[in-house]
């Protein structure tokens, strides 16, 4: 008990000095922060699961490897801390909508229409809700459709609506600024911000839902196998609930637009400042009929999971300091320059950089490497693209990356609840969707690219 709270005290220091050194633009505040992660790490190491334990720690004794060899050690690697503190302050902040989103009745009603959906459209309702819930609530949007494909479901049943559900859950970087991967990519690509790729993303990501749905159809549903099936009557989502569910969303997504267009903060701060009042305010509505629940469930169950995000800390730590810390040992990678840049035409870098990071992911290595590297050592104006098209490229790729990564927290996820290895999610169940949506992808960027929709560098 004593370890989870210095552990929680830590987690929280990191949020509240993220956010003060941010606003304050107060370099001590940003610097107790990135101690702060170390003491956390070190506190809670020995807490990890050996799987990430392993993982991070090989990416963490890397990147402090390149960063030995870089012109200056020490601050290299304190520029890879301090560069994980946005993803560990996104963390933090969507905790505090998690026991909200998992008691909210209109989210539990929508849960159960789509659970009831019979086989002919369930995998197009799963995969609708699994990008919707994800978008706002992460993970915790995700598990509220997990009772259908738990341990003990029948084995063709999980592989193809947990593929609707991941699928329709990787989407969502496309555009959401809630997602952690969206919001490093728009602060890692100077120049650009969420309503420059945010809408023409959320086209992309519809797209992809509509091609998820039309790929199960075409290639993994068994013949006949709906007809057979046995589905209890569908239960209907009544306009209240819908009504209930679309304010939900908006009224955050609001939020989030207010403070970043209005204000110009990062979407990690907004999303830090506005949180913790959203979740608490929810809660109050949600007490209205569920007594038993409020604020103080919210903020208790907020502070219980900030030490349980230990593996994801040294995960994204790890990580980050590898990329900051092999980009710092290629000539003029921090400075923008060209000289190590092949020269390359626009549309073979999208390919490259699209198709590399698909592959990089399927070997095991978390994206946030490769959106390190590339923002690191390939500058949009030094490749001739927009960085917009930059940007969009990474977005649209992070969740197809965490889709066939063996060690993304949402294949980890899956394979938690499914009883699957991590491999058999990844590879099994989406490498062969992964492969061909990548090349959809890439020609989806090429058009963008060629039309001329984003001006030049």
């Amino acid at each position: 008990m004593g370890t989870d709270r210095i552990s929680t005290a830590l987690f929280l220091a990191v949020a509240v000095l993220t956010v003060g050194g941010e606003l304050s633009k107060i370099a001590w505040l940003t610097d107790a922060a990135a101690v702060a992660v170390v003491s956390f790490l070190i506190l809670e190491y020995r807490r990890i699961p050996l799987l990430q334990r392993a993982v991070g720690s090989a990416f963490l004794a890397a990147g402090l490897a390149a960063c030995a060899f870089a012109d200056d050690p020490l601050p290299t690697a304190e520029r890879g801390v301090i560069r994980v503190l946005p993803f560990l302050l996104l963390f933090a902040s969507i905790v505090w909508l998690q026991a909200s989103s998992t008691r909210s009745p209109s989210l539990l009603a929508l849960r159960n229409t789509v659970v009831s959906q019979p086989p002919g459209r369930r995998f197009a309702w799963v995969t609708g809700a699994g990008h919707f819930l994800g978008v706002a609530f992460n993970l915790a949007g995700l598990s509220l459709l997990t009772p259908m494909i738990a341990k003990g479901a029948d084995p063709t049943l999980q592989k193809r609506l947990g593929r609707a559900m991941i699928q329709g859950f990787g989407a969502g970087t496309c555009w959401s600024p809630l997602y952690v991967g969206t919001a490093f990519i728009i602060a890692s690509v100077p120049g650009v911000t969420w309503s420059h790729v945010g809408p023409l993303g959320f086209v992309v990501a519809i797209g992809l839902l509509v091609w998820g749905w039309a790929f199960d159809r075409a290639f993994a549903r068994a013949p006949g196998r709906a007809a057979k099936a046995t589905a209890p009557s569908p239960v209907p989502l009544g306009r209240a609930v819908g009504v209930r569910v679309a304010g939900i969303l908006a009224a955050l997504f609001a939020c989030i637009v207010v403070f970043v267009e209005g204000l110009d903060w990062s979407i990690p701060i907004a999303l830090a400042v506005t949180a913790p009042p959203f979740a608490l305010i929810w809660a109050v509505l949600i007490r209205r009929r569920d007594p038993e629940f409020g604020p103080g469930q919210v903020a208790r169950g907020a502070l219980e999971i900030l030490p349980n995000l230990r593996a994801e800390a040294l995960l994204f730590t790890g990580a980050t300091v590898f990329g900051v810390g092999v980009s710092a040992l290629i000539p003029d990678a921090q400075a923008g320059g060209t000289g190590p840049i092949p020269v390359l035409p626009a549309w073979a870098w999208i390919i490259t950089i699209m198709a590399g990071y698909a592959l990089f992911s399927a070997m095991g290595i978390h994206p946030v490497v490769t959106v390190v590297l590339v923002t690191s050592i390939l500058p949009a104006e030094a490749i001739g693209l927009a960085p917009e098209i930059l940007a969009l490229s990474l977005m649209v790729m992070w969740g197809q990356g965490t889709n066939v990564s063996p060690f993304s927290a949402t294949v980890l996820f899956m394979a938690r609840i499914t009883g699957a290895g991590g491999w058999t999610v990844a590879w099994k169940w989406n490498g062969l969707f992964g492969a061909v949506t990548t090349v959809l992808l890439i020609g989806v960027l090429l058009a963008i690219n060629a039309s001329g929709f984003y001006s030049g560098p």
